[in-house]
């Protein structure tokens, strides 16, 4: 029997139809530890006149949201053992002048991925450590505005070797001897399939709730890629 290499599971699917259509996926997180969770648009046959927009909740608490048009685009959430997780995916006019006969629909999955080391992940199939990735236009800031709880968030872009290059934030382990500074693993997955060799860039994202950190170091391949000042926004 071969042995199951991969970090993530699929906990559930779904999809949603145009335009202006929503859906709901949920799922509670098993076991004894953190997990990533995943929202992943797998699959559009939406018309090009039609974008998603996707949110996971956390216990209840918006954590996570981002543009779902793009096929291979994701967000992701941190959630602790036994959280209850929400996402919501909605459809959305583009606006771009496209008419188009037929309707489509979005395919999307909730992943719940092990809260692993980059060591463990250089040991999964498909992840891509060759050297590091160039990157640009990184930004973190901690959200004090109310209602509680505060959340954190950090974004940037990274270049991809192809369009079918998945990207993930997760934390190091060890995190450190500085509580405030938080240590982050840039992690490149090739999904299977056939892809054009061209260079793209992508949005990567990490939001994390009842959390504030003042700067943001970002590894790949186990070397210093950013170092990233957090602002405040309150």
């Amino acid at each position: 029997m071969k042995e199951d290499k991969s970090a993530c599971k699929t906990v559930t699917k779904g999809g949603v139809g145009e335009s202006g259509a929503s859906v709901l996926l949920t799922h509670t997180v098993t076991g004894p530890t953190s997990k990533i969770i995943l929202l992943r648009n797998v699959g559009t046959f939406l018309c090009a006149n039609t974008g998603a927009v996707g949110l996971l909740a956390v216990n209840g608490v918006p954590v996570a949201s981002g543009p779902l048009t793009a096929q291979g685009s994701l967000i992701q959430a941190e959630a602790d053992p036994g959280a209850h997780v929400a996402a919501v995916v909605h459809t959305i006019p583009l606006f771009n002048g496209i008419l188009c006969v037929r309707l489509g629909e979005l395919n999307l999955q909730l992943d719940e991925c092990d809260l692993v080391t980059a060591s463990d992940f250089s040991r999964k199939e498909g992840v891509i450590c060759k050297q590091p990735p160039a990157t640009r236009d990184w930004f973190a800031w901690n959200n004090f505005m109310p209602p509680k709880p505060d959340d954190f968030h950090v974004v940037g872009e990274v270049q991809v070797p192809n369009p079918g290059v998945d990207l993930l934030l997760v934390p190091r382990n060890p995190q450190g001897i500085n509580p405030h500074i938080l240590l982050l693993d840039l992690i490149l997955v090739q999904r299977p399939g056939l892809w054009i060799q061209i260079p793209v860039w992508k949005s990567v994202r990490y939001d994390k709730y009842n959390a504030s950190y003042t700067s943001v170091q970002i590894f790949a391949c186990d070397q210093v890629i950013a170092n990233v000042p957090v602002e405040e926004v309150q």
